[in-house]
């Protein structure tokens, strides 16, 4: 069996905890046979550049960036995250539970986070692709905001969500994990790597309405060569007349110290004026029995199998 994520050279604490999730909730040994299949668990990589021909189990996972695939009898899909991915897919609507990061309250090393007391007032994390190109300890330091870098260790940044009041995310996995924590969350928008479809996906899954997410201009704090503006200038043209955010976002041009002070204090603010969420006990709960079932299920059916081949 053979653990398929998202592997990002820089890190991704989002994608990286697959590599001791699933271990821990199945076993280490799950992944030392049956070698050609394939475990989708925490993710938006439902795609068609998934293989074709090995065995997919899938658990709790979304799609949202590029074609979803066509499910066909290599597919055991025991949930998915939400209602959209299920629809996109053409699966029962029983199939959409919810976000396998869930999961994680299931594990002791987890719980204990839970236990932790409050370090932090307002925490920022944004996607893991947004972080290199802009200055954040300087816009947390002028906003007098903490913030949590999401290419770090996912044990790490779990424990920053666990000691923070609440946060505001343009981390989808940011968000889920501070609702697994109990940590009020608040979604903003900043750059082309903000994926809505995965987003309203999550938020119908655990009954959460948010119409209007808080967009910010682009913003740039590393120096950007001629030909790389050049290229981001005519992206933006494509962008606008085929009305995709993700190429119409790109950055042009290195912000000023000034903007990102301004950026700081509009950061500030939305914590103080806007509405934080968390998904209702009953739901997450509701969630966690039925995330935890298809583990069981995966566990009686291909563990079984496993004992039956050895």
């Amino acid at each position: 069996m053979k653990l398929h994520y998202c592997k990002t050279p820089s890190g991704n604490f989002g994608d990286d905890l697959n590599t001791w999730l699933w271990p821990t909730l199945l076993g280490e040994n799950f992944f030392d046979t049956n070698e050609d299949a394939l475990f989708l668990g925490v993710g938006t990589i439902l795609n068609q550049k998934i293989p074709r021909t090995p065995e997919k189990i899938i658990l709790g996972t979304g799609t949202g960036y590029q074609r979803p695939p066509k499910i066909d009898g290599k597919f055991s899909v025991f949930s998915v995250r939400g209602p959209l991915t299920a629809r996109a897919l053409n699966l029962p609507a029983r199939k959409s539970i919810g976000d396998s990061a869930y999961l994680c309250l299931v594990t002791s090393s987890f719980k204990k986070l839970l236990r932790l007391p409050k370090k932090h007032k307002v925490s920022v994390i944004p996607h893991h692709q947004t972080v290199a190109p802009i200055d954040w300890k300087t816009v947390a330091s002028l906003g007098d905001i903490h913030f949590i870098d999401p290419r770090k260790n996912f044990f790490s940044v779990f424990e920053d969500i666990a000691q923070s009041e609440c946060v505001l995310t343009e981390s989808l996995h940011g968000a889920i994990l501070a609702d697994a924590l109990r940590t009020p969350w608040q979604p903003f928008q900043l750059g082309h790597r903000f994926n809505m479809f995965k987003w309203h996906d999550w938020f119908k899954s655990i009954h959460v309405d948010i119409q209007a997410i808080q967009k910010y201009p682009i913003l740039c704090s590393e120096r950007l060569p001629g030909p790389r503006r050049a290229k981001h200038a005519l992206e933006r043209v494509c962008g606008k007349i085929l009305m995709y955010d993700r190429l119409s976002q790109k950055p042009i041009r290195t912000n000023s110290t000034r903007e990102l002070e301004t950026f700081a204090i509009t950061l500030q603010e939305q914590a103080q004026s806007k509405q934080f969420y968390l998904s209702s006990e009953s739901t997450l709960q509701n969630i966690l029995n039925r995330l935890i079932e298809c583990v069981e299920s995966v566990r009686a059916q291909y563990v079984n199998e496993l004992r039956q081949v050895a």
